[in-house]
C-alpha cells in the first residue's frame, strides 16, 4: 500500500512540475475605436441631402495620423447607406481610413437613429469584440453624446480638430 501511495504522491508531482514551466495566455489588451459622426465633425454642415458637404480637413489630418498609429477607426452617423455612398465616392483618399465594415450609418427608421439606445446596441453588435468603453466617439450634439453614453461608450462633443486632438492624445491615441 505505502508503494502504490508514493508511486501516486510522485506522478503528481511530475505533472505538476512539468506543467509549472507552461506559459499561460496573456489576454491581449483591447484596442480602442474611434469612431466618428460625418456632419460638422468629418465633414461640413449638410445641405439638402447627406452627400452634400465637404471633407473638414483639419479633422481628417487627425484621422490619418490615428491611422498611422494602427488605431481603428469607423463611421457613426446617421447618414443614409445611399447618401454615405455618394459622399465615399466623391471623397474616396478621406474614407479609405475607415473600418466599413465595422462603421454603422444608417438613416432609414427614426428608432433606429442616434440617439436612440437601438441605434448605438445596433453598432455595438458589429463592434461586439470591444468593450463599449474602449471606443471613443466624436458628435457635435449633446443628445448624441448623451445616448452613446447611456451604451457606456466614451462620447465626446466634438467642437474642433484641436479639442478632439486634446482628448485623443490624453487616452494615449495619438
Amino acid at each position: 500500500m505505502g508503494v502504490i501511495m508514493f508511486k501516486r504522491i510522485a506522478l503528481l508531482g511530475l505533472i505538476v512540475s512539468s506543467t509549472s514551466g507552461i506559459a499561460t495566455p496573456q489576454k491581449q489588451p483591447q484596442q480602442k475605436i474611434v469612431a466618428w459622426d460625418i456632419h460638422q465633425v468629418l465633414c461640413t454642415k449638410q445641405g439638402s441631402h447627406g452627400y452634400k458637404c465637404s471633407p473638414q480637413e483639419s479633422t481628417f489630418e487627425l484621422v490619418k495620423e490615428l491611422h498611422a498609429k494602427g488605431v481603428k477607426q469607423v463611421i457613426l452617423s446617421n447618414i443614409s447607406s445611399k447618401s454615405f455612398c455618394k459622399l465615399s465616392r466623391c471623397y474616396p483618399q478621406h474614407f479609405k481610413y475607415f473600418d466599413l465594415s465595422r462603421s454603422f450609418t444608417d438613416a432609414e427608421f427614426i428608432l433606429t437613429r442616434k440617439p436612440h439606445g437601438k441605434c448605438f446596441k445596433k453598432f455595438l453588435k458589429k463592434n461586439r469584440a470591444t468593450r463599449p468603453s474602449d471606443i471613443v466617439f466624436f458628435d457635435d450634439k449633446l443628445k448624441n453624446v448623451k445616448g452613446a453614453r447611456d451604451q457606456c461608450i466614451d462620447g465626446h462633443i466634438f467642437c474642433n480638430a484641436a479639442q478632439a486632438r486634446t482628448i485623443l492624445n490624453r487616452k494615449s491615441l495619438l
